[in-house]
């Protein structure tokens, strides 16, 4: 049961960094500047 609480934790964490990125993109189509690109700390 602890492997799945880690692992719904690391998925929801991932998730939350995944959606503030795409809202960065979302932001700077919007403005029509490009934005700095991050490194993809998951593999």
């Amino acid at each position: 049961m602890k492997n799945i609480v880690e692992t719904v934790k690391k998925f929801l964490a991932y998730s939350d960094e995944k959606s503030e990125d795409l809202a960065e993109k979302n932001q700077s189509l919007r403005t029509g500047r490009p934005r700095e690109e991050k490194r993809d700390t998951h593999a």
